[in-house]
């Protein structure tokens, strides 16, 4: 039996045996429980707690709406300072302040910011002014934004510096039609209202409320709580989206709050991950306030896989029973063999030959793919060994077109001057001489314009092919630019260099160049200028001083050699 359905049996025997037993024991206990009965928890708890949420609040809004529209409270919002009427109001403010759940409240006038309030304690009884809002007043924002705004009804949930209290307000316009004259209305204590509304005392269940934005109104952990959101901008606000993980998250839950408000009446969820643990949030919408309530889940408390740690168990140690028997075959029939077949790859790779280390007397697909590969290997060395050598021989022709002239076949520039840097370099350590010869074809310029590009090229390779003869082997010549070429003499001295020189310029001399059209032969001359390197010289004076030898034989009419070593030659 080939490999594949040896483990093909043996991977089903094993895996069918333990896809039924968990599947049995888990699927039923775990999806259905988290899918259907925490969605449908979470769904409750949330109507639960907007119901617990909207009823004290609706109360206290609709105590502060009957203070705001008291007809003493409006006669005197549009009087203040009418002693009478002000008296009547104050009595007025206290009847309601006993009724208020807070058993307070506060009222604010438009006209002149006086702002009144007393408390449960009845502390400010006889003064119920407190003191008076200005509009360059930061603390002071909240009362203008809320004339502004020009909305019935505010929640806010905000400090009150000067009096020392932090609540969750409800302001209610004072106003005769399109009138405003101020803002009345009670506050709940913020700590109390969490403990007794929203702070719950099961474990794994948060919940917190939002204003329409999305900014967070109430919460247990009040530092997360978006103070005076109405006087903020949006991108200032503590919003709920910050606690989440993702931005995926984040889009979720504002299409969800999008689609609340065109559906109040229903209840959605979606999974969430804060401070990295997941929940379930269950969000609705409460119109009546224009809030959200957002009750949290954290699943690993609430539906915990404790319960199911025997199973989980059972699981493992089947599932390790499983692993060392797949492991015990996967090294039998397939990792060893594997690894031979890597460390044959990795001769390959050093350039060995790797059949003696590859087993052959198997008939299943790892000993078939085994002779496979070291017919491969065999091939692939040859090839290897193939491909060195072209690659190797191209480089080579490569690297000498790249320093030989083309025209001429001797050296170019790049090339001299490697070889005069070499030569150079010996120079300084064993003080071996060498010499340069500078040669320029003369009056090449005009054997260009008269006779053409051509002939110009072809005088150039008859100059070359002098050069070529005269020079010994181990001498190098190039093409230095144009119609210069700069010879290299090892071994010279300034003798050397002026024999050679007069032997260049006597075979260039003799030379009669044909020419096309019957025209008479061209006759071709050079001028020279030798330099022997000399210690103390870089290399860049020596070859100007050659230069400077050329020049002179070229002032000095042509074909003729001037050597830098002899001031008189």
């Amino acid at each position: 039996m080939n490999l594949k359905p040896r483990f093909m049996l043996l991977a089903a025997s094993l895996f069918i045996v333990s896809a039924v037993c968990v599947s049995l024991l888990v699927r039923q206990l775990s999806i259905q429980i988290i899918e259907q009965w925490a969605v449908r928890y979470a769904e409750k708890q949330v109507l639960y707690d907007k119901a617990r949420m909207v009823q004290p609040i609706l109360r206290e809004i609709a105590l502060s709406f009957q203070l705001a529209n008291s007809s003493l409270i409006k006669e005197w919002a549009q009087t203040p300072n009418d002693p009478v009427l002000k008296r009547r109001a104050i009595n007025e403010m206290e009847t309601f302040r006993l009724n208020f759940a807070d058993h307070s409240y506060f009222v604010a006038l438009l006209s002149n910011g006086d702002y009144y309030h007393n408390n449960a304690a009845n502390e400010f009884a006889g003064q119920q002014y407190r003191y008076t809002l200005h509009a360059d007043k930061p603390s002071d924002r909240w009362f203008y934004d809320i004339i502004a705004q020009n909305r019935d009804m505010h929640l806010n949930v905000n400090p009150d510096l000067e009096l020392g209290v932090t609540k969750l307000w409800i302001d209610v316009l004072i106003r005769d039609g399109a009138q405003v004259y101020g803002v009345a209305g009670t506050g709940l204590d913020l700590t109390d209202f969490i403990n007794n509304v929203v702070d719950q005392h099961e474990p794994g269940i948060t919940s917190l409320f939002t204003d329409h934005e999305g900014a967070v109104q109430i919460y247990r952990n009040q530092q997360m709580i978006d103070f005076a959101s109405i006087t903020k901008q949006a991108t200032d606000k503590a919003m709920f989206k910050q606690l989440l993980s993702s931005p995926e998250e984040i889009r979720q839950v504002d299409t969800i709050m999008q689609q609340l408000q065109q559906k109040p009446d229903q209840v959605l969820t979606t999974f969430v991950t804060l401070e990295g643990r997941r929940h379930l949030a269950g969000i609705a919408f409460i119109p009546e306030i224009g809030w959200y309530e957002i009750t949290l889940l954290d699943l690993n408390i609430v539906l915990p896989f404790s319960s199911f740690s025997g199973i989980l168990i059972a699981f493992g140690l089947l599932t390790l029973a499983i692993l060392l028997l797949l492991h015990l075959a996967l090294g039998r029939y397939v990792i060893k063999p594997l690894e031979q077949l890597e460390g044959a790859i990795e001769s390959i790779g050093n350039g060995r030959y790797p059949t003696p280390e590859l087993p052959s007397m198997r008939n299943d697909e790892i000993g078939r793919l085994l002779s496979h590969f070291r017919a491969m290997a065999a091939a692939v060395t040859q090839i290897q060994m193939t491909l060195e050598q072209k690659v190797q021989q191209r480089t080579e022709d490569l690297e000498l077109l790249s320093k030989t002239d083309p025209l001429t076949s001797l050296l170019n520039r790049r090339g001299m001057n490697e070889r005069l840097q070499q030569e150079f370099d010996r120079f300084q350590r064993e003080r071996s001489p060498f010499g340069l010869i500078w040669l320029d074809l003369d009056h090449f310029k005009e054997i260009n314009d008269h006779y053409g590009h051509e002939v110009g090229d072809r005088a150039l390779q008859a100059v070359a092919d002098e050069i070529h003869a005269t020079l010994r082997s181990y001498d190098s010549a190039a093409r230095w630019g144009g119609d210069e070429f700069l010879i290299l003499i090892q071994g010279a001295d300034v003798q050397l260099l002026m024999q050679l020189s007069e032997r260049l310029l006597a075979r260039v001399s003799g030379l009669q160049l044909e020419l096309p059209a019957g025209a008479a032969p061209l006759q071709l001359t050079l001028s020279a200028g030798t330099r022997l390197a000399q210690i103390g010289d870089d290399l860049q004076e020596t070859l100007r001083r050659a230069d400077a030898a050329l020049y002179r034989a070229k002032e000095a009419g042509r074909n003729c050699y001037r050597s830098a070593d002899l001031t008189t030659s």
